[in-house]
């Protein structure tokens, strides 16, 4: 596990739970409204903590913690990953998935051997507006099946949508909506311009909220 972070305790992660959260390092995505721009590398940092300090961290919190979250970058993109959430569950640990939905047979597997209780997987953008949202080239197909996968698993879960002004519209928030599978929730999260990827983006400042696109 390429592991390019550990917040040790917050409330707001996973939906009714104390948690962890383990950030790992690499993405498939370029996102220029990314707020974890420094983990899309998976290249080390020196103070990056090891998978064996992640895990010896969780043992000494099993009284404390309700749950760990493991985030990045992109998580399924570490080979080792369902070996990792393996020994997390072994502690008796729930652990939340966020993911981009770009490999679909990833997400199959951890299902498949009951190694994820919660699965946040973000909507970037309409289908054929995804190479604009992700900066690169994307096989949609493989979003749409991960979207498939995840509604009909049976496990907590919901989709989240980053409300970026300056890329989408109302008429791609409804698109986006339409994508959303009856039953499962579907969350708008603010832009954060701020710690945005791309500057152009820092200076708009994004007025989502101002404007009410994610009321």
């Amino acid at each position: 596990m390429k592991i390019g972070g550990l917040l040790r305790f917050s409330m707001s992660d996973y939906p009714g739970r104390p948690a962890a959260v383990v950030f790992t390092r690499g993405c498939d995505f370029r996102c220029p409204f990314c707020h974890n721009g420094s983990l899309l590398s998976a290249r080390p940092a020196p103070d990056d903590p090891t998978a064996g300090e992640v895990l010896r961290f969780l043992r000494r919190r099993t009284e404390q913690l309700g749950g760990v979250v493991i985030s990045g970058g992109e998580p399924c993109l570490q080979p080792d990953l369902a070996a990792f959430l393996g020994e997390v569950r072994a502690m008796g640990f729930p652990v939340k998935l966020d993911t981009n939905g770009h490999h679909p047979e990833v997400l199959a597997d951890l299902i498949d051997r009951r190694l994820v209780d919660c699965i946040a997987m973000d909507i970037k953008a309409p289908l054929a507006k995804y190479p604009l949202l992700c900066g690169r080239p994307v096989d949609t197909g493989r979003i749409a099946r991960s979207i498939a996968l995840i509604a009909a698993s049976g496990i907590d879960h919901l989709f989240r949508t980053t409300c970026v002004d300056a890329l989408l519209d109302r008429a791609d928030l409804a698109a986006i909506r339409a994508l959303v599978p009856a039953g499962s929730r579907h969350l708008l999260q603010s832009f954060r311009a701020e710690t945005a990827m791309d500057p152009a983006l820092r200076r708009r400042q994004g007025r989502a909220v101002q404007a009410g696109m994610c009321h």
